[in-house]
């Protein structure tokens, strides 16, 4: 089973969805992984800085890599990918609750 604390960004969504999901398993495990591949690290990079500059997370690791996979034919077709690793910054549950609290209260 995929480690629950990993988080694979695709362009499916666009990345405050991953920043929603991010925030939850800061929240439970105090740390978080993002990987994106391909034109995904994009939305990976801008998830990690949102959480960043929100004030949720602080930066552990940023890698990039060259990957080698098949494609649809069978070709191996080199990749770009990008894992951010971020952990639960001490204003977290400042950010979080007023984040919370901003949802309930009608404006």
């Amino acid at each position: 089973m995929e480690n629950s604390t990993v988080i694979k960004v695709s362009l499916r969504r666009a990345y405050p969805a991953f920043v929603a999901h991010a925030k939850e398993i800061l929240k439970e495990h105090g740390h978080v992984e993002l990987q994106g591949l391909g034109d995904a690290s994009a939305n990976t990079v801008r998830a990690a800085e949102m959480l960043c500059s929100l004030g949720y997370a602080d930066l552990e690791k940023f890698e990039t890599l060259s990957v080698t996979e098949p494609d649809r034919k069978n070709i191996d077709r080199r990749r770009n990918k990008v894992v951010i690793v971020l952990t639960r910054s001490a204003g977290f549950d400042k950010a979080y609750n007023e984040f919370a609290n901003s949802k309930e209260t009608p404006k």
